[in-house]
């Protein structure tokens, strides 16, 4: 478990991305400093969930302005996408694993671009400086960690005979790095070293591009039929800038990240309908808290899965799915005393002209979060992913590259109908992605994110109802049981603190018609809270994070 509190709080998936982000605030940077030079780390020390080839959403605080912003880095596909392009000649899909390793399965990675546009409205320190510290472990190396090599491992189980780039670096000679030797990417420390020069220009119009469609067209097999992206994909790539979406909740405002994402708008779904229905006892976990988050989360899932994709090709009633008579409706739907199984999406206002089908749900796993509070109160929550565990598992200059385009759904329509997920050009895939910042009385209280592709709101959810409800501590939020579901079943962490607690709940919802199954969780939460004048923050046990701090006069 890691802790820290103080005036300038971070908190992120690797001490080694911690450390360079401290250094960063105490060199007089800002939390968008902070942000580039952890993030430019974990592409070195953390590249099976994020990294230069995969794409990032950020929700930033400038403390200043008074001002909430939402920028959106998510990966796009190239403009000359096919619409079926997971579609099968006998009218079925290709197998999800199997799409993963397809060159056609990476989009245009946005994550340098939205670092770069971050940093030339909110940095304060040269481009440069932020990236010195992951060019330095990038060329002289790391002690790989123990999920560095547990990761490593998974991706050979997933697949990696498509990538020599990949055996060759992280299993050089069939073998997994030693735990003993530091190990370096001298490639990525080139790539790193460019971008520190040359900006944002040297990614999409640079050597580094040049190198990434060299790359990509050299990989193409020509038997197959596979979508790659373009000079003219890269050269095009824009950050959106989104406006965040806000939703109160009792006494407390709670913003979070706008379609494409889905995660967003799922959580303060879930919240608004746990909110109603737990009005008169909200301050203890008893068999009803379980009971109602488990249905909050169900019925927010399914509309997620019906009426989210990017606004660029359908539009998202965004207004409607939030509004506190659909909230209300969708609460009146959930029974007290009895699960629901498959409950279907609703229809808020603004969809009565959208005739969509929903799509299954997807899978995931490489990702990240990071939390920056600066000395000057700016706050940075920010999310970022390649998709899979290392992405597409192909390489460029030393970077993973994703494979995002496998979160758009496999299917155009169904029986006519169209997903508003679908695959389309210059589209980006919807994501489950969900950068929260929490506001009591007009100021920042709390900022909170994680991984886990479908599952981060159900983790986010969770989470907040902890902090905001129960008070609990940081350390105590990221430690408490987890609660997920499924359409049909309702999931309970499988390694628990509190065994015989853990299996009271189960016991307890299987009463009510829940089928209670056990499951291994992937959060990777981290959290900072604002408690008796100072920051406080935690990094998720689950996980390798640590948190770590600044104090008003610069000491650690």
């Amino acid at each position: 478990m890691s802790t820290a509190s103080g005036q300038a709080v971070v908190v992120t998936a690797n001490p080694l991305a911690s450390d360079a982000a401290l250094r960063i605030l105490e060199k007089g940077g800002t939390a968008m400093d902070a942000v580039v030079s952890a993030q430019a780390v974990l592409a070195v020390v953390e590249p099976q969930s994020s990294g230069l080839g995969g794409g990032s959403f950020l929700l930033y605080w400038d403390h200043v302005n008074k001002s909430l912003y939402a920028l959106d880095g998510r990966e796009t596909a190239p403009a000359q996408v096919e619409a079926d392009m997971w579609a099968t000649s006998n009218g079925g899909t290709v197998p999800w694993l199997q799409a993963t390793k397809s060159l056609s399965s990476i989009g245009v990675p946005g994550t340098v671009a939205l670092l770069w546009e971050g940093h030339q409205q909110f940095g304060r320190l040269p481009w440069d400086v932020n990236f010195k510290r992951s060019i330095h472990l990038a060329k002289n190396g790391f002690i790989p960690s123990p999920r560095f090599l547990r990761s490593i491992s998974l991706a050979k189980k997933i697949g990696i005979n498509h990538s020599r780039a990949f055996k060759s670096l992280y299993l050089p000679k069939g073998s997994l790095p030693t735990k003993k030797i530091p190990f370096r990417n001298p490639k990525l420390s080139s790539t790193l070293g460019r971008l520190a020069k040359g900006g944002i220009n040297e990614f999409y119009r640079g050597k580094v591009a040049n190198e990434l469609i060299s790359n990509l067209q050299r990989q193409k097999d020509s038997k197959k039929k596979e979508n790659i992206i373009t000079h003219e994909d890269l050269a095009s790539y824009k950050v959106q800038r989104r406006k965040p979406i806000c939703r109160k909740y009792r006494s407390w405002e709670i913003c979070s990240f706008p379609p494409p994402s889905g995660g967003g708008v799922a959580i303060l779904q879930a919240l608004g309908t746990y909110e109603l229905l737990s009005k008169n006892n909200w301050s203890e976990k008893t068999i009803k808290h379980w009971h109602l988050l488990a249905e909050s989360l169900r019925f927010a899932d399914a509309d997620r899965s019906h009426w989210i994709g990017d606004p660029l090709d359908y539009p998202v009633p965004i207004k409607g799915l939030l509004e506190e008579t659909y909230i209300m409706k969708r609460a009146n739907a959930i029974k007290m005393n009895n699960a629901t199984s498959s409950p279907l999406a609703g229809n808020p206002a603004g969809s009565e002209f959208l005739d969509l089908a929903s799509q299954p749900r997807t899978a995931s796993g490489g990702t990240t979060h990071l939390v920056v509070v600066d000395i000057d109160g700016n706050i940075a929550s920010y999310t970022s992913s390649v998709e899979m565990v290392f992405g597409s598992r192909h390489l460029s200059g030393g970077m993973i590259l994703n494979n995002q385009l496998t979160d758009f759904s496999f299917l155009s329509n169904i029986s006519g109908t169209p997903i508003a997920n679908r695959v389309r050009g210059n589209k980006r895939p919807m994501s489950s992605m969900a950068p929260v910042i929490v506001f009591r009385d007009n100021r920042p209280v709390l900022a909170i994110g994680s991984p886990g592709g479908w599952l981060i709101p159900h983790y986010i959810t969770n989470a907040l109802i902890g902090a905001l409800d129960f008070n609990f501590s940081p350390k105590e939020v990221v430690s408490q049981e987890l609660l997920s579901v499924q359409p049909n079943s309702t999931l309970l962490e499988k390694s628990s603190n509190r065994p015989e607690a853990r299996d009271k709940i189960h016991k307890e919802l299987t009463s009510l018609g829940h089928q209670v199954k056990y499951s291994s969780f992937s959060s990777g939460l981290a959290i900072i809270k604002w408690q008796k004048g100072s920051w406080h923050g935690a990094a998720d046990p689950r996980r390798e994070g640590k948190a770590m701090s600044l104090q008003v006069d610069g000491n650690r």
